[in-house]
């Protein structure tokens, strides 16, 4: 059957390793029943040891089959959710079916038989405006949702149903594989996908890190078609096997009290299964001596050069207190003054550098990973990197661990943890269910585990240290050109790579004395923040206010201003737009401009690592307004910063080993555009066709040959010669230290003001009625899956009412979209609908669906969901729809959880130009007043095609090279049914049929085939009929012939309901008497001189639709938006 992967019977012991803490027992629990049903539980009595700035309430419990669980009280979470890991993962796949852990984790969702439906949960979730989500790991599997707070308990019982009796049911068993598949697929020129199997497939064959963790068609039904094996039943073993109350953790916030949460996961969650187990420890080691001691070189499919340096280690989780890899990762990928990137960098040979622990880590093994992003001068001295790394690691041990370093990372953890901000509550949920894992991790640290440091211990970081040594390192290098001959490729990505010894010389090298004379320790660290202290209280029955204050407003500043009166945390954050049109008026600039901001991070790095590691976040980022400088963390030394990062900007020079690094970069980033998903590619055109200015990666890219240092530095010098600044001061300052901040950076710019009339603020295009359809090809060929990309457009987002009824529209139609085109269809992995809005432009509606069949047919397939849904408006019960308008109030309702949050709202308010500060609770009277039938009308004003007055769509798609893309004439010619038929024969692998043998098969065989009877009886006719037609025209004996039949006559097979859709248009053409035309020529001459979009290259399709396919000119034609107007007079403070 295939390999068998031994396992430890038991855990290692102190005698086996000294420095191994005790397994935590749970003495400190106490028996407690529950406040009303009176069921049986046990409560750590213990000191929990949350933040004190955290609000929330928490208690960690544990029920009689094993489940540990911590239930959270958070009164003010709009929002509930729950978290539960399995302690189970990908290692735990038997060998003969790879990734069935993974494909487990896909099918729990599908029913279960307390609620069978396929789709209750997910629908539940969505009609109370929340979702759900999990992921397969290594060693676990983790599940979980978000809900608005009054459907908790509802979510719960249905959640907890898939670990006591889901129904893995045969149909979706068969379905689920294609989508696990085509996750796999969608990886597959992905080089951190591609990268991470490589480390597992050259692991040792003896560990179970050497398979293949996501599975394919191939490894899950193919295998067991292979094996004579039911894939459902061997699912089934494995989840009776391994889904043990015992080995769950699981983690539920909510708004209702710590009784009444408790009471629900009792209830609830007692009836899951106790098989008195642990999970399974394997023995040794996926890196042994076999597998060190090498050089992998591998080819890359984006122009990225990287060096991997993995070392073996033990299993470092039970030294969560000490942290030994964070103290040595802290080190190595240091990025001050004497660091390795520093040296690194100065030489031109890296832009990054990241050392820790690595996260390919489960328990019983560690892998310790430095990781450096090379330039094209890196690659060639790849050996040279490699040596100053050992240089360092050779500086470290040549003298005792650092005592003041250790307590300097100590004392910041102790601060962020003393003042640490809220985050959202999914994310909490599914991190403390992961941590309560840690079998060595004591009750006391489980909030506190990723900050906290305990005392040092020299000795173990001594002995953690020592397995960062030359004999004990393997090393990846991968780029897309390398110069050497690949002889192996990996069978699930076909990664083309080799295998050989570390080379003799560096071997040598490395083992022996290193000297790099720029190499030595950091530094203390000076922006450890002081002073911490608060200015503000909070006040009884105070709220906080909504808008920031205006303090200044001239020709050359805009300065708002708002006290942190939420928080109460010595925090802030500063935004600070430096409007100069320079930087985006042509390609040539927004490359410079680009240039420059990632030339300056750069040049930044010596001075401001410190602060980011002292709580200091910051950012600077080009846009099309100019360039963003956005600070964040504690505020006491947050001045000082900006100072720097300001001063930088405006008396930057550039010098030549920077521009040579960094222009290599720049153009690698574009180039690299090239091999973006499909998805990526449709929403990049969607962009630039809705937004008036947006230069795409082709249009910079044929601008770079402009790009010279000269150039550049000429750019940076005149750059703010004329500026205007947009700047909010929010947090734990006062309106003076404002004031002088914005007074501060006028004059470190020393710039004149830019006049009012000469910003470039936001537009967008404005569409004309009738659907426009951009026919784009994926620009490289690997790339098996095309998309669809689909806005119908809903009015101008300046209109209030309607923005709340397409926010309204859209959360009702997310779930059925998703069930019906991904989980029933199965048309591909990425598939959703949501909502977009232009800043003073239209607002639509998308749906968006990455899929290997042909665009055509998946257009069609949104279309059909499109004229469908129209009804289940109308037949929506009243207390659904009360559901899902409550569900948006909730959502818009939720209250901001840090000052990041409070701040990305305000600057959205002042940036778009609205300065609509009061928009939630404006959004919500609106809400409020809306009915059943206001949703309906807004579906018919703009959405239904058959009602809508100025209907307006445009679908941007992108074809695979796989795929064969019809051309103008086909699509003048040919109902959109016969194209999408094609490629779905084409999909299948029949190729022989010709447009015009299926358009005679539609319009003369279909009509007579049992017309107007939908009987499974007339659909298999219908099938056959075609058969017989593309039987007649190639050799039936042939083995690609007979894969194809075998395909197509799937029960699943596109080619079916691709037949349905044309015999609907057949009977449509029946109805409306019209004759059946073969070709469909139609007199087209006429409209050629009635609309010009002829003349710049677009067709009108044979159903009336405009197809085009250059972006740029289909742009040229449409108007563009004037600027925000706002909602409110702007009247200055001072």
């Amino acid at each position: 059957m295939g390999r068998i992967f031994e396992t430890h019977e038991r855990l290692p012991s102190r005698e086996e390793n000294r420095f191994l803490p005790p397994v935590v027992s749970f003495e400190d629990f106490v028996e407690r029943k529950t406040a009303h049903q009176q069921l049986a539980f046990t409560e750590f009595t213990g000191d929990l040891k949350k933040s004190p700035s955290d609000s929330r309430s928490y208690r960690l419990i544990r029920l009689h089959n094993g489940l540990v669980a911590m239930v959270v009280h958070d009164e003010e979470e709009s929002k509930a959710c729950a978290s539960l890991d399995v302690n189970v993962g990908s290692l735990a796949d038997p060998f003969e079916l790879q990734g069935l852990a993974h494909f487990c984790e896909h099918l729990l969702f599908m029913g279960t038989k307390k609620y069978p439906a396929e789709n209750e949960y997910n629908a539940y979730l969505s009609a109370h405006g929340g979702y759900a989500n999990a992921y397969t790991d290594l060693e676990d599997t983790c599940y979980f949702f978000e809900v608005t707070y009054d459907a908790l308990e509802g979510a719960l019982d249905r959640f907890s149903q898939f670990f006591i009796d889901p129904l893995f049911t045969a149909d979706c068993t068969d379905r689920e594989v294609r989508a696990v598949d085509s996750e796999h697929k969608k990886n597959i020129q992905n080089d951190m996908w591609r990268k991470y199997q490589l480390e597992k497939e050259l692991s040792s064959p003896q560990h179970p890190f050497s398979m293949f963790a996501t599975g394919s068609q191939d490894t899950l039904s193919g295998a067991a078609q292979r094996l004579g094996v039911d894939l459902r039943e061997r699912l089934l073993d494995f989840h009776a096997k391994y889904y043990s109350a015992d080995i769950m953790r699981l983690v539920v916030v909510g708004r209702d009290s710590l009784d009444q949460l408790t009471e629900w996961v009792v209830s609830r969650f007692s009836g899951i299964r106790s098989k008195g187990m642990t999970k399974p420890l394997f023995k040794g080691h996926p890196l042994t001596p076999r597998e060190m001691g090498t050089l992998i070189r591998m080819q890359s499919i984006r122009e990225k050069r990287s060096l991997d340096l993995i070392f073996s280690m033990p299993d470092m989780k039970p030294y969560f207190g000490t942290k030994p890899t964070h103290y040595l990762g802290s080190l190595l990928g240091h990025e001050g003054r004497g660091s390795i990137l520093s040296l690194l960098r100065k030489r031109g040979w890296a832009t990054s550098l990241v050392a820790g622990r690595s996260p390919t880590s489960a328990e019983g093994f560690d892998m310790f990973k430095v990781s450096v992003s090379l330039t094209e001068s890196g690659l060639d001295h790849y050996e040279d990197v490699i040596r100053a790394i050992f240089a360092y690691i050779q500086l470290l041990r040549a003298q005792p661990p650092q005592k003041w370093f250790h307590d300097e990372l100590r004392r910041i953890g102790e601060i962020e943890y003393r003042f640490m901000e809220k985050f959202e509550a999914v994310a909490l949920a599914s991190r403390l269910a992961n941590v309560m894992q840690n079998r060595y991790l004591t009750p006391s640290r489980i909030l506190s585990d990723e900050v906290i440091f305990d005392e040092f211990d020299s000795d173990l970081i001594e002995w953690v240290q020592g397995f960062l040594a030359p004999d004990n390192v393997r090393i990846m290098l991968a780029a897309r050109e390398l110069p050497v001959e690949f002889d192996r490729t990996e069978p699930h990505y076909g990664i083309k790579y080799r295998v050989d010894p570390i080379p003799e010389q560096l071997k040598q090298d490395i083992r022996g004395k290193l000297v790099f004379d720029e190499l030595q320790l950091p530094e203390p660290n000076r922006f450890i923040p002081d002073n911490l202290e608060v200015k503000y209280t909070k006040q009884k029955d105070r709220m906080p206010a909504e808008a920031p204050t205006l303090l200044k407003l001239t020709e050359g500043l805009e300065l708002w201003f708002k006290p942190d009166d939420r928080f109460f945390l010595p925090r802030g954050n500063v935004r600070l737009l430096l409007e100069t049109p320079r930087a985006y008026e042509s390609p040539l600039n927004s490359v410079l401009n680009q240039l420059f901001v990632m030339i300056i991070k750069d040049s930044l790095t010596e001075i401001t690592y410190d602060a980011e590691i002292a709580g200091l976040w910051f950012e600077i980022r080009s846009t099309v307004e100019g360039i963003l400088v956005h600070i964040d963390g504690f505020n006491d030394k947050l001045m000082r910063l900006l100072r720097t990062l300001v001063e930088t900007l405006r008396t930057f020079r550039v010098d030549a080993t920077q521009f040579e690094v960094f222009s290599h970069e720049v153009r690698k980033k574009l180039d690299n555009a090239r091999h973006a998903e499909p998805h990526s590619h449709v929403q990049t055109n969607t962009g630039f066709m809705n937004q008036a200015v947006m230069w795409r990666y082709m249009d910079k890219l044929a601008a770079f040959e402009l790009v010279t240092q000269e150039r550049l530095q000429l750019f940076i010098n005149t750059l703010f010669d004329q500026t205007r600044l947009q700047m909010l001061v929010l947090g734990n300052f006062d309106e003076q230290d404002a004031l002088d901040a914005s007074d501060m950076v006028k004059s470190l710019l020393n710039c004149q003001p830019l006049p009012e009339y000469a910003r470039r603020v936001s537009r967008a295009t404005l569409h004309d009625p009738g659907v426009f359809v951009h026919h784009d090809r994926m620009p490289e060929d690997g790339n098996l899956n095309s998309c669809v990309d689909l806005s119908v457009f809903t009015g101008l987002m300046a209109d209030r009412r309607n923005r709340v009824l397409l926010d309204l529209v859209s959360l009702i139609m997310k779930e059925p979209f998703f069930d019906q085109l991904r989980t029933k269809e199965q048309l591909g992995y990425i598939t959703y609908s949501t909502e977009r809005k232009y800043t003073g432009g239209y607002m639509s509606l998308c749906l968006l669906v990455q899929s290997e069949s042909n665009p055509s047919y998946v257009r069609m397939r949104i279309e059909k969901f499109i004229r469908g849904f129209r009804q289940r408006l109308v037949d929506m019960s009243e207390s659904s729809f009360a559901g899902y308008v409550n569900s948006l109030r909730v959502n818009l309702e939720e209250r901001l959880k840090n000052m990041f949050e409070e701040s990305g709202r305000l600057w959205r308010a002042i940036n778009m130009g609205f300065y609509e500060f009061d928009r939630i609770p404006t959004d919500i009277s609106t809400l409020m007043q809306l009915t059943q039938a206001d949703v309906v009308a807004f579906w018919d004003k703009f959405v239904n095609r058959d009602t809508a007055s100025e209907y307006k769509a445009l679908a941007a798609t992108i074809w695979s090279t796989k795929i064969t893309q019809p051309t103008e004439a086909q699509l003048e010619q040919y109902p959109a049914c016969v194209i999408a038929l094609a490629g779905c024969l084409e999909h299948d692998g029949a190729v022989g049929l010709s447009y015009e043998d299926i358009s005679s098969f539609v319009h003369k065989e279909l009509p007579s085939i049992s017309a107007g009877d939908s009987t499974a009886r007339a659909e298999e006719e219908a099938l056959e009929a075609l058969l017989a037609k593309y039987l007649g025209k190639v050799n039936g004996d042939d083995e690609q012939v007979a894969k194809a039949l075998a395909k197509i006559r799937d029960a699943a097979s596109y080619v079916r309901t691709a037949i349905s859709m044309a015999r609907e248009y057949a009977e449509q053409q029946q109805q409306q008497q019209k004759p059946a035309m073969v070709n469909g020529q139609q007199d087209v001459e006429q409209a050629k001189h009635a609309n010009g979009l002829f003349n710049i290259g677009a067709v009108k399709s044979h159903g009336g639709d405009w197809v085009f396919r250059e972006a740029a000119r289909f742009k040229s034609t449409l108007r563009q938006s004037g600027a925000p107007v706002p909602t409110r007079p702007l009247v200055p403070k001072y």
